[in-house]
Parts: C-alpha cells; structure tokens; sequence
C-alpha cells in the first residue's frame, strides 16, 4: 500500500482520523449493503449454475425423451425397440377433474405414466408414495394448488372422465418443473392401466404422447440423436435430452439472474451517492484543516490523499463485512425465488461472488468519493487566514466532469457485460441515468415551487424547514434519490399487479364471454347447447377447430427450414400444432390490416385463400401472397395468404394463427368450442359438475378461474420482485439515515443558535417535522408520478392493455413513505436539546 501513498500520507490520514471519522463510519452502512447484495447476486449466479449441471439428469428425469401429438405408429415403436434401454411411457391430456366430496371442479393435466420414470430425482409427494405402489391401484397424484383449493385431503377421490381415482397424495415436485407453472397448469398423474377407464383419449382428442428412455452409463445421447434427426424428423416426433433441457433452463436461469444483477447494481449506484454525500459534508468540514497542510508545504495531491486514503480504508473494510453480511444473507435468495426454479439450489461459497462484491464495493465507492474529493485540491492556504476567501466562487474542475464521466463508462461497461448486448446495456444506462436525472428534476423543480408559493401562507418554522433543504452542505439530492427511487420501484410494481388484475376484472364486467367449452365432439354439441339452455346460460358462440401442422413454407420443407440457420425461424413456429377454424366472416376480436378478407370459396380451389395473423406471419417471414402448405392426417392443404389479421388475444374467446373460408374444412376431422356467458359464480359451477358428469371429455375454461390464477402468479412474481428490490429499498434507507445523522451536529448548531435567540423548543421541533415533511413528499411525489408514468409505459407499449392506476394503493405508499422520512428524521435528531445554548457562543469565540 505504500507504493501507492507515501508514509507522509499514511500518519497524517491515521492521525486525523483518530477523532473525525465517526461522520463517515455513518456512510460505509451503504457501503456494506450494497456489497452484500452484489455477493448475493453473484453467488446465486454461480450456485444456480452449479446445481443446474449437478441436477441436470433429473430435469428431464431420463436420458432422452421422444414425443408426438399422435399416437405412435408402427414405425413409432419400431425405432424404439431398436433404441433399446429401460422406457417409460406418458399420455398427457387436458382434461376436468372433479372431487365428489366438495362438488368442486377444476381444468388440469393429467398425465398417465407407465414404467419407472422418473429415473432420475423423483416425484416428490406428501405422504412420499413410491412409484411401485402408486401403479398397483387406481391412485392419483394431486397438484398441492388444487388439494389446497379445494381442501382435498390424501385418501379421498377425484374423477377424471368416467372414473374415481383415490387420492394418493399431494404433489409437491416434478422434475425440471416449477411450482409457478403448476398455479398455470396444475398436473395429476394416473397409472397408465387405468387410462382407458377415463374414456378420455378418444379420436380428435388433444393428447401428447411420450417414451423415456435410460440408456447404459457411457451412451452419449447426443451422438445418437443426431445420427437419428432425419429419421425423427420425417416421423414427427420430437427429440428431448437432458444437455438440450439442461441448456434451455440454464438460459432462462441466466436470465433470471441478470436481472438480479442489474437490480442490485441499483442499489450499488444509490450507495455511491449516499457515501459523495458523507463526504461531502466531511470534506466541508476539513476545509481548514487542507488550507494548513497547504501552508506548511504539502501539495493538492497529498492533500486530496490523506483524505481518500481515509475513506479507502473504511471502504475496504466495509467491503469486508458486506461480503460477509452477503455470505449469510445468499442463503434466503433461493428461499424467496423457489417458486421459479426447477431445481434445488445448494449454497455454498462462490469465489467468483465474493470477489465481484469486492470490487464493485470498492470501485463504486472510489469513483463517488473522488467527487467531493477532488475539489480539495483547488482550496488554497489564504483560507487559513482569511476564512472570507471561501466565499469566493470556486471555478468548475474538469477532473470532476472526467470521474463523472467514467461512472458513466463503468455503468456502461457492467450493463453491457451483463445483459450480454451493447443495445440493452446502452438502453440499461440511459434509463438509469432518465430515471436518476427526472427524479432531480421533479424534486428539485417541486422545491423551488414551494419555496416561491408557500413562504406567503406559512408560519416561520415551516419556513424555516423549508429554507433548510437549501442550506450549505445540504444532503437534499441524496435523500430525494434514496426516497424517491425507493417510491418509484414500489408504485410501479403494485400498480403494474392491479391493472393487471383490473384488465381481467374489467373484461368479465361487460357481458362478455366469460365461458370457453373445450373439446365438444361433433355428435355432443347438441347435447351441451340444451346443457348450456337448461341452466340459462348464454350460447355466445360455436367455433370448430381442426387440428393441422405446417409441411412447406414458401416451397420449402419445414425439415429443411429446421436444419438451415440462415432461416431464422424459430423451431417451435415449425414444429407446432396449428388449430385452425373456418368462416365466412370477421370476429369483434379482428380487424383486416392487409390484403382482402375471403370468406368463402369453391370446394375445389386450389390454393386455398387464408388470412394469417400478423405476428405468426411475421414470426414465419411471410407476407401477402406467399404459400403455405399444411397437412391434415396426412392429407396436404395448399393455402395462399389472402389476408393479414390483427387479433385482440385477451378476449375470453378461441383466437387463431389461422384461418381458413367456409367450403374447404367441413368435412376434416374437428372438434368444438362453445363460448357461453354465465351470469354468476354459481352457474359457472352448476354447469362445470354437469359437463364433467355428461360430457367427460369436455374441458371448461372458466374467467374467475383465469382471474384467480393470474392474481396467484402475479402475486408470486412480485413478492419475487419486491425481495429483488428490497436490496434497493433497504440501500435507500441506509442512504437516509446516513444523510440524518451525517447532518446531526448541523441540527445541533442550529437549534443551539435559535434557543440562543429565544425560539422555544416547540417551534425548534416543528421547523424539524417540517423540513422532512417537506422533502418525504417532494421526494415521495416525484418517485410515485415516475412510478405512475413507467405503470403506463408498460401497459400501452408491453402489455398492449389500456391503462388504468388505482390511486388508492399509490396514496397509501406514498403516505407511508412520507411517515417514513418524518420518523426518521426525528429519530436522527432525538437529544439535540441536551446541549448548552452557550456552546453555540464558546464556538464562535
């Protein structure tokens, strides 16, 4: 260290922080905080990579699985036989279950599994049932959501199609899959022997066929899956294996943990401007002390040393407990994220984290101290002897403008590194650097307005509160930041949860659909209109869907589109199903943006006239005028696009990618979809325990249902969220209390000096409460008016919904906020009149 400074600077910055250290140590609680959540989030990196690549078998839960959306053929089960290893089988099916003891209903997947899978981890349940018992009887295995919803309990039935399984247990874990996606899509598994009781899996059903194999140790499945693509790719069956599993759910993980990194480089940036305002003030404070140095020879380099040496070391330190702090705290990340991650993550230290922590802890704090710092170098020695000369207006340092420059730079530099992209690093700093600058703007532009209006209607303590946030080495920007970033994250992410919430709300209250039967078969649909007439419910509409996949696009074959990369399309737009309908007009859901809409055509014509929905065509690279070629059981359709649609996908009501005119689909294979209206929650019930005992195979999508579960996930997502920012909140408030109590013996003077003048200690306390008032709710409006604003940006350009902000939730925070501020301001200032008017004169003296 003393390459760096000489041994001059070392005592000098040793011995005058013997006594006038205790501003700054208030600051390094920043530092610390900010440090621990940079491990945090680095380490969660490295351990969820880790544990990803540890558990990686037990995320498919074999070695390679095989599914189709038909039933396998015999070419099917002859590549199978000559693949060999131990296999497994799973039918999985959209489909009602029902639980007698409650009269309840509720639309799940079930899947029907033969064999030992999974190979690898398990089906966790509660009680834990094994797989040999679970496939000696007619046992279910019931997705907790659904058990707590319903008040299930293991012993009891449910009905799945024409058969009552007897409940097994709860089940808590699959492999490879979340517990947010079973809110989405609650699963119950059923041996397959008691598939065919169900009297589910019929011709035109929607199901999923799978085969898992495991294989001998030493089989590289990759390998054997890629001398096998032609051959799986002229069959239509679809390769999994655990590296292509492993890799998908390390990307979506990765970015998970991106986010995590740029939420807590926040928190590391408010720091920063938490600890230039300490020293700040403590550099203020040091102004006579640098004009001595400089009298008895020392230059403005050692002069500006003393001081960044001190800061350094208590850095340095704080660094040191952060990543400790850290090292403890990464322990209830994965707690708060469990509901989002497919696999067990097991803590343990991460160098690669610790040491991120170290660096950014005190990168950030060097680059933010040399700020105030800097300016040391231009105090000259005259202030020693003439205090007078401090009023002189010192000209701007270009060494400051180069820092700032260079904190830029770095933010730059970490979001680009992070994100992985120059166009969203770049977009990362602007709108940190939007969201930091307009806070400024409307703090400050709020001040001034209250200073130029409120002096005519306010008494002189609120005055005097008010003029404070104004005074000399004011911490007024660092706590309009802390407070108001920490209002602005808050109200963004309630308002985004209630007007999200509110959409769904809204779109049940205005005589919509609200009603979606799934799956009616041709000979049923007269069956579930008298249903449906019986219990006065509203038959909106029947819509029959036929179930094709894509062969050609533009002329090329869709396994030569797979296997050419320059394509850029993407493998899911090719492989899919599509679920088409045919008619001869628009819904209220579409509107025509090109071409001409044909509603119906010759049976004959050839190609066949469709309109395509705008995003899938982007999605496929096509436009008006190309060719499509699609097969149905095996029987080609040559299509031509006639029209491109816009479709309104939030409706409660089919949407399709494509659709065909009357004249050409009549005779194809095909199911129904019946969109209806009830007026109440107990219709909807009503008619849910009638289709499951009638019509087995028809699944309901209920509106309250989709309501309810979209309330869950958000819930889940922002309670997710909201830990993520509490690493921000948590700073903010360090950055608060740092300013109160950095500012202390200010208060002290101040009211010293105005008790000295004869102001009571009543009217002392009030210009207290009202200058924290004041800069709770400058700040706190500033940070809920860019929540309101970043709530409506997110709804018209992402979400695509009208946007709608609920005050209530906004005035809330906002208030607690205010509240926060006051108190801790008050709290800061606690014991300031214990000291002796006559210690403000004895000073001045």
């Amino acid at each position: 260290m003393k390459l760096f400074f000489p041994a001059w600077v070392w005592r000098m910055a040793l011995r005058d922080g013997r006594r006038g250290l205790r501003p700054l140590l208030l600051s390094m609680s920043c530092v610390i905080l900010a440090v621990a959540s940079v491990v945090v989030a680095f380490s969660f990196r490295e351990n969820l990579q880790s544990s990803i690549q540890a558990q990686s078998q037990s995320l498919l839960g074999a070695d390679l699985a095989l599914d189709s959306r038909e039933p396998f053929s015999p070419q099917d089960e002859a590549l199978f036989r000559s693949l060999g290893g131990d296999q497994s089988r799973q039918i999985g099916f959209t489909s009602m279950a029902y639980f007698p003891r409650s009269g309840d209903s509720r639309l799940v997947q079930v899947r029907a599994v033969s064999g030992a899978f999974p190979y690898y981890g398990a089906l966790e349940s509660e009680p834990p049932v094994s797989m040999a018992d679970f496939h000696r009887g007619g046992n279910a295995l019931v997705d907790e959501n659904v058990m707590l919803q319903f008040n299930a309990e293991a012993g009891e039935r449910v009905k799945i199609g024409d058969y009552e399984f007897q409940i097994a247990g709860k089940l808590r874990k699959i492999p490879g899959e979340t517990l947010a996606f079973s809110l989405i899509s609650p699963r119950i598994y059923i041996p397959m022997e008691y598939l065919d009781r169900t009297q589910l899996v019929q011709k035109g059903s929607l199901v999923r066929y799978r085969v898992f194999f495991k294989f001998p140790g030493g089989t590289d499945v990759d390998v054997m899956v890629g001398k096998l693509t032609p051959e799986l790719q002229r069959l239509h069956l679809e390769a999994d294996t655990v590296s292509k599993r492993t890799a998908s759910i390390a990307v979506s993980m990765d970015n998970l943990s991106r986010y995590l990194k740029l939420a807590v480089f926040i928190a590391v940036l408010l720091a920063g401007v938490g600890v230039a305002s300490v020293v700040h003030v403590y550099v203020k404070s040091k102004s006579q002390s640098v004009a001595l140095l400089r009298c008895i020879g020392a230059g403005p380099r050692e002069t500006v040393s003393v001081y960044l040496l001190q800061v350094l070391l208590l850095t340095l330190v704080s660094s040191l407990v952060g990543t400790g702090l850290g090292i403890v705290s990464q322990f209830a990340l994965p707690y708060a994220l469990r509901d989002f991650l497919p696999v067990t993550t097991v803590v343990t230290l991460a160098p690669a984290g610790i040491g991120a922590g170290l660096a950014v802890g005190l990168g950030t704090a060097l680059l933010f101290t040399l700020i105030p710092l800097l300016p040391l170098r231009k105090v000259s020695p005259l202030l020693a002897l003439r205090a007078s000369f401090d009023n002189e207006r010192p000209a701007r340092d270009k060494a400051v403008w180069v820092v700032g420059a260079l904190i830029v730079a770095g933010i730059a530099a970490f979001a680009v590194a992070t994100t992985g992209s120059r166009m969203y690093g770049l977009w990362f700093t602007a709108g940190v650097l939007a969201v930091f600058g307009i806070l400024i703007l409307l703090a400050r532009g709020g001040s001034v307005l209250m200073r130029r209006v409120a002096p005519a209607v306010l008494n002189f303590a609120w005055r005097q509160g008010l003029a404070n946030l104004h005074r000399p080495n004011n911490q007024t920007t660092a706590v309009i930041l802390a407070i108001g970033l920490g209002t602005f994250l808050l109200v963004t992410l309630y308002s985004v949860h209630n007007m999200l919430v509110a959409q769904v709300v809204q779109r049940s209250g205005q005589g919509e659909p609200n009603l979606v039967l799934f799956d009616v078969q041709r000979d049923q649909r007269q069956g579930v209109a008298d249903l449906l007439k019986s219990l006065e419910i509203r038959l909106h509409a029947e819509v029959p869907v036929v179930t094709m996949r894509l062969s050609a696009v533009k002329g090329r074959r869709v396994e030569d589109l797979r296997g050419d990369s320059a394509a850029r399309i993407p493998p899911w737009a090719l492989r899919r199903e599509y679920r088409s309908t045919y008619r001869s007009e628009l819904t209220s859901t579409e509107e025509i943006i090109k071409g001409t809409w044909q509603g119906r055509v010759a049976e004959n014509v050839q190609p066949i006239p469709v309109s395509v929905e705008k995003s899938i065509a982007e999605t496929l690279k096509v436009g008006l005028g190309d060719e499509l070629l699609f097969e149905v059981q095996g029987v080609p359709l040559s299509t031509r696009i006639a029209s491109l649609r816009e479709v309104d996908w939030q409706r409660v009501q089919p949407n399709f990618f494509v659709v065909f005119p009357d004249g050409v689909l009549e005779g194809a294979p095909q199911f129904y979809a019946i969109v209806a209206r009830a007026g109440s929650n107990q219709a909807s019930a009503r008619l849910q325990r009638a289709v499951v005992e009638r019509f087995p195979n028809v699944s309901v999508i209920d509106l309250s249902l989709i309501l309810s579960t979209l309330n869950s996930i958000l819930t889940k997502v922002s309670g997710a969220m909201r830990f993520i920012a509490l690493f921000t909140i948590i700073t903010g408030l360090a950055v608060l209390a740092s300013a109160v109590l950095g500012s202390r013996s200010q208060r002290v003077k101040e009211s010293i000096l105005l008790r000295t003048l004869g102001a009571p200690r009543s009217q002392i306390v009030r210009t207290i409460v009202a200058e924290y008032l004041f800069l709770g709710v400058i700040a706190g409006a500033a940070g809920a008016i860019l929540g309101i604003a970043a709530t409506w940006g997110l709804g018209f350009y992402f979400f695509g919904t009208p946007v709608a902000i609920s005050l209530g939730p906004v005035g809330a925070i906002l208030f607690s906020v205010v509240a926060a501020t006051v108190l801790a301001g008050a709290i800061g200032c606690w014991g300031i009149f214990q000291r002796s008017p006559l210690e403000a004169l004895r000073a001045e003296a």
